[in-house]
């Protein structure tokens, strides 16, 4: 399918199918996707625009730009979950065609289509694309300014642009036109308002790195590996190398190269209104909560329990690429071959390897960890894995039959271990759900079909094989098992007691033991916590009308004796994915909790 039009085509209607389908079913998803719809939600309310709030209290996680978006869903489809999480979802698709286009210019329209299927279906691209949350942004706004310096290094230079004679003649060009650089920049500068330093520092530095070792002389890079050096020679080659690449004048003069004032000008530009507005209306707090707490502080120290090894964003990459995974270790040793040999697409494989290499080594310092961070390498791991796959299609023979072997056997022995584990999951967290074990069957079929052609020597239908089960794989798991795993999450059927008891008025909320970001997104009111059983009667007592307590089973013991007489127990429902009940205290509880646990069962 060499087309383009047709290979847009087809990437369009795959991303689409995959990320907007049954995408608003499911309800928000704690802990993240219910604080930013949230916050959206009530900037919305209070018709403000610059300044985010979540429960009632300024909100320094993430700035603006995720809210903007969220908020034109909420004007074009109303206060739903679809509309929080369009967003999102249009950005995947985005990312996708744009993964295409950097294939067609790193390499040729076959590895980009191939690499815009694989970014398509992978396990932890889809779960991001569909969650409203502001990674979209990030994934998507950072490769625009990778694309943009992509689009403006493979142009063809003109005769005064020409590298002089000892320096290596790239197809990837180190000499970029000042526009060129203001549109990388300016990139970035959205980047920032989507999810702060993170979309410029990483993107300059994965352009930096590139091009610290692109400009170097021919005298001072590696020769090709002829396969006869010894152990010896091939490690001072290599301490030569890092030498020229990390010397300080290499480094000021590429550094400069980079034309750091336009930089500066350029994100500032586009940034810096909203960063300086929001600090001039919140007196410093929320830039000083940003900055220092939830970028700098998650850096240095865990938060939220999110920690991990130094190794763990490669465990991460190999589960959230899945199931194209099975093919990322035989695409790691082609592009490790490729960078050595002196060939056309040399300087491409450079570039993936510098955006891989920064954001891994720079993410698994940091001692705060999660899988969605790792997320903007996927582009880059997906053209990786898409020029294997295309190296593949049009020489059989490259690929080896082993890796082959282990890449069906992986697939269907993990589809066989979900059809295992999902009834057993669901049996303990879910009330039993046995239907879930059908999550495998997609991986099981496709590691089969795809076998099948293999042994045929058939390669083209081994790879549309693995796509489709890939694509369907998808589906399954959040088109059609994400929503019956919903059906057991309790804040939306808790926030219709709360409404009903409350019979139009504004009810005051408060939580003891058990809290939800997803009580306030759907209760539409703010929820405080107390962490006293006696603040919990005194409460009670201050509200004799349209007041609500949310506790477990557990705690509940310890607030019996401290309540007022007429406080009862209005609805209990089990604690979503965990062995325990969540009790909803009110007034009026005989009538709304006969009516109340009816509904439970009846569900």
């Amino acid at each position: 399918m060499a087309h383009p039009a047709k290979q847009f085509v087809v990437l369009l209607t795959l991303a689409a199918v995959v990320l907007f389908t049954r995408l608003g079913t499911a309800q928000l998803w704690d802990e993240d996707e219910p604080i930013f719809a949230g916050a959206a939600l009530e900037m919305l309310d209070r018709g403000d625009w610059v300044v985010p709030y979540f429960n009632g209290q300024v909100l320094p996680d993430k700035p603006v730009l995720m809210y903007w978006v969220m908020i034109g869903g909420y004007l074009m489809f109303g206060a739903t979950e679809f509309a929080a999480r369009c967003g999102s979802a249009l950005f995947g698709v985005a990312s996708v065609l744009l993964t295409w286009q950097l294939g067609r210019k790193l390499f040729s329209a076959q590895v980009g289509f191939w690499a815009g299927v694989v970014l398509a279906t992978s396990l932890n691209f889809d779960v991001v694309m569909r969650a409203a949350t502001p990674d979209s942004l990030l994934v998507f706004f950072s490769a625009i300014a990778l694309y943009a310096f992509v689009a403006g290094a493979a142009r063809r230079p003109r005769k005064s642009e020409l590298p002089v004679a000892n320096e290596a003649t790239l197809p990837l060009s180190a000499n970029l036109r000042w526009r060129d650089y203001l549109a990388v920049y300016a990139a970035m500068g959205v980047a920032a308002l989507a999810k702060g330093p993170v979309g410029v520092v990483l993107p300059t530095a994965t352009l930096g790195m590139y091009l610290l070792i692109a400009r170097l002389n021919r005298s001072e890079k590696p020769p090709a590996d002829d396969g006869r050096a010894t152990w010896t020679a091939r490690m001072g080659r290599l301490v030569r190398f890092i030498a020229a690449v990390f010397h300080p004048g290499h480094v000021l003069r590429t550094t400069w190269s980079m034309r750091p004032l336009t930089a500066i000008v350029a994100i500032l530009a586009v940034a810096g209104p909203w960063y300086v507005w929001v600090g001039v209306r919140t007196d410093g707090a929320w830039p000083a909560g940003f900055f220092g707490v939830h970028n700098l502080g998650r850096f240095l120290r865990p938060m939220e329990h999110h920690s991990g090894p130094f190794f763990y964003y490669v465990i991460a990459v190999l589960i959230g690429l899945f199931p194209w995974s099975v093919f990322l270790g035989p695409a790691l040793r082609r592009a490790a071959q490729q960078m050595r040999l002196e060939r056309r697409w040399q300087p491409s494989y450079l570039f993936l390897a510098c955006w891989i290499g920064v954001y891994l080594v720079v993410l698994s310092s940091a001692r705060t960890k999660l899988p969605n961070y790792i997320l903007p390498i996927y582009p880059a791991l997906a053209l990786l894995v898409g020029s294997w796959i295309e190296a593949w299609l049009r020489r059989p023979q490259l690929a080896a039959r082993s890796d082959l072997t282990a890449a069906w056997l992986t697939l269907g022995l993990v589809g066989l271990a979900m059809m295992i584990a999902a009834p057993i999951v669901a049996a303990k967290y879910l009330h039993g759900d046995p239907i879930l074990l059908l999550c495998g069957v997609p991986l099981i079929a496709g590691a089969a079909m795809a076998w099948r052609f293999s042994r045929r020597t058939e390669p083209l239908g081994a790879a549309w094989s693995l796509a489709a089960a890939a694509a369907v794989w998808s589906l399954t798991l959040f088109a059609w098992a994400g929503p019956r795993v919903d059906r057991h999450q309790t804040s939306a059927s808790f926030a219709g007691v709360i409404h009903q008891a409350a019979a139009g008025t504004a009810p005051a909320i408060r939580a003891f033991g058990y809290y939800r970001p997803s009580l306030v997104y759907y209760a539409r009111q703010p929820v405080r916590q107390v962490f006293a059983p006696e603040d919990v009667g005194a409460f009670f007592r201050e509200h004799p009308n349209d007041a609500f307590v949310f506790t477990n089973d557990k705690d509940y013991a310890r607030l019996a004796d401290l309540l007022p007489t007429d406080v009862a127990v209005l609805d209990r429902r089990p604690w979503f994915l965990r062995s325990r009940e969540i009790l909803l205290l009110g007034r009026d509880g005989p009538r709304l909790s006969a009516r109340s646990n009816h509904a439970t069962h009846a569900n």
